[in-house]
């Protein structure tokens, strides 16, 4: 499985340095998240937030399926990026899927935009 991650970065970046207030992580997944991947995308998205990531992107476009694994994935990455002072948000997710996270109020606990634009701006105007 794969999936694409896109650094964007919302100042200046010095190279002496990595201000992980300024990179944004885009991260397009693809298919399907369920039992058998959401263990993969933790792996990911761990290893970002452990590696200093504080403001993580997952863009749902592709996504057609979700499980309970899959939403239980997302819901601890989030928790996790939470305690290191960041923020993990979900983007174009589309009306079959957006169903379904609605019925388990994940819309309560993670940000939920409908396009990838206004995800961006959230995490360019606050401060985290």
């Amino acid at each position: 499985m794969s999936f694409e991650v896109e650094i964007l970065n919302l100042s200046f970046i010095n190279k002496d340095k990595i201000d992980y207030e300024t990179i944004v992580f885009y991260v397009t997944y693809p298919e399907k998240i369920d039992i058998e991947t959401s263990r993969q995308l933790w792996v990911f998205l761990n290893t970002l937030i452990n590696g200093g990531a504080k403001k993580i992107i997952i863009d749902l476009k592709k996504v057609s399926q979700i499980d309970s694994g899959g939403i239980s994935t997302l819901i601890s990455a989030t928790k996790q990026i939470r305690k290191n002072n960041g923020d993990l948000v979900l983007a174009r997710v589309n009306e079959s899927l957006l169903n379904i996270l609605d019925v388990v109020r994940v819309g309560s606990f993670i940000k939920i935009f409908n396009t990838d634009v206004d995800a961006v701006q959230y995490f360019r105007y606050i401060t985290i």
